[in-house]
């Protein structure tokens, strides 16, 4: 569709109105706008959800436009879609930081330590049995409360094929007792 003959005055009068054409207008032209910031702030493995949002700031910013703010509708829409996005990437640097100063204790409370079944003990006392100690606490931490090999690397201090080999030892074993 051709903007340029259209003016962000009028069009932005008979928006206010109820006109939905001119609200799909105004969508059309700013698609462009609202991808090259997308790409800008590298947001494109969002970007559906990101081009919702900043339709939804398109939408916001027609309504809350005041000619008095000597600005174009232009530029007073793309500062608030800048905001907008610089706010959406700190809230996710925030939450990886406060991930990471967090870790050990989100791993230690947020997984699942309670018995699985009323054969849970027995199970476990069972494999006790048949492992190394080393083998029985990395087998409890991996396979059964579902710790990442780098949580139980950094709490028993060992490295991570250390992990990977006792993992597989003590399954090895406890097919062979089981006779599975």
């Amino acid at each position: 569709m051709i903007y340029y003959k259209h003016n962000d005055f009028k069009i932005i009068d008979q928006i206010r109105e109820g006109n939905n054409d001119a609200l799909e207008l105004m969508f059309e032209k700013y698609s462009p706008l609202i991808s090259k910031k997308i790409g800008y702030y590298n947001l494109a493995y969002i970007y559906d959800d990101m081009m919702q949002e900043a339709y939804m700031m398109l939408y916001k910013s027609i309504m809350t436009y005041d000619t008095s703010y000597n600005k174009t509708f232009t530029r007073y829409f793309e500062q608030n879609l800048d905001r907008m996005y610089i706010t959406y990437i700190n809230k996710q640097v925030r939450r990886t930081e406060i991930f990471y100063e967090n870790v050990d204790y989100i791993f230690e409370h947020n997984h699942h330590t309670q018995d699985k079944s009323v054969y849970y003990e027995l199970y476990k006392k069972e494999i006790e049995n048949i492992l190394t100690n080393r083998e029985f606490s990395i087998y409890i931490l991996k396979e059964i409360k579902n710790y990442s090999v780098d949580y139980i690397c950094k709490r028993l201090e060992i490295p991570e094929k250390v992990v990977y080999n006792s993992v597989y030892r003590a399954k090895q074993k406890i097919k062979i007792h089981f006779g599975m």
